[in-house]
């Protein structure tokens, strides 16, 4: 086997899609064979310069797409390279405007139906799961962290409430790059700093939250729809903006 060296993540971009992207590439340029052993966690946190939960999100996302599998006390083995004409969302898409806003229409088709009947359907438990990826959320902003993991798990978290594997199944899928770069509003819009903007999402998370506890179907729906329907206002807003400067 080749020489295993991840480049480090940059903090610009979300965490696990890029580690997805460099443990990706490093299994389908032949350095990893069907069959091999991927270095433990330790390894890929300290050459990617990533935390633990980070690696965690990174390999369930190449699980989803039938690149690895793990097998318990053992590790985590390359199952397959035939993954080239999946469905997939690069980074690149992630990081424009336009795309972005496709994306959020693609999840919101998704996603107002799962929230729905993760109201009807969540068990007492499954509630509290999304209650604390909530309340996590919080904390990591009012200490003036990365909250892009918990927002992430928080999304997952309402997936397996609604008791259908396949919503969960489809988060994965995406990955982390289901939550816009917060940096894509505030570096476009002068009067949307970051602390107001996660204010403002957080507000919309805990509608979400409400909702779910109350086992309001429509009210689910509708949080969800607001949530995301508010993010593609403000991309959309951002790209009008650009093309109209563009055009000057």
């Amino acid at each position: 086997m080749a020489t295993f060296q991840l480049a480090r993540v940059q903090k610009s971009g979300g965490l696990t899609t890029e580690l997805v992207e460099s443990l990706r590439a490093e299994i389908l340029k032949g350095n990893f064979k069907t069959g091999d052993k991927l270095p433990s966690s330790k390894i890929i946190e300290q050459q990617s310069g990533v935390s633990r939960s980070v690696v965690r999100e990174a390999i369930a996302q190449l699980k989803a797409e039938g690149l690895v599998d793990s097998k318990q006390g053992v590790g985590v083995f390359v199952t397959s390279k035939k993954n080239t004409q999946s469905f997939q969302i690069t980074k690149a898409e992630f990081e424009s405007i336009h795309n972005a806003i496709q994306i959020l229409e693609l999840r919101m088709s998704v996603e107002v139906e799962m929230g729905a009947m993760a109201a009807v359907k969540r068990s007492d438990d499954q509630m509290q799961n999304i209650t604390n990826c909530m309340l996590n959320m919080e904390n990591k902003i009012s200490q003036g962290e990365d909250s892009i993991a918990e927002d992430f798990a928080f999304h997952k978290a309402i997936a397996d409430a609604s008791g259908n594997p396949y919503f969960r199944r489809f988060i994965d899928y995406i990955g982390s790059g289901v939550i816009p770069a917060r940096e894509m509003i505030t570096n476009y819009e002068n009067g949307f700093g970051s602390d107001k903007l996660l204010a403002v999402i957080q507000e919309e998370h805990r509608q979400i939250c409400r909702a779910i506890e109350s086992q309001d179907s429509d009210l689910a729906r509708a949080s969800i729809k607001a949530h995301l329907g508010n993010s593609i206002k403000r991309h959309s807003q951002i790209e009008e903006s650009f093309n109209i400067n563009q055009e000057q």
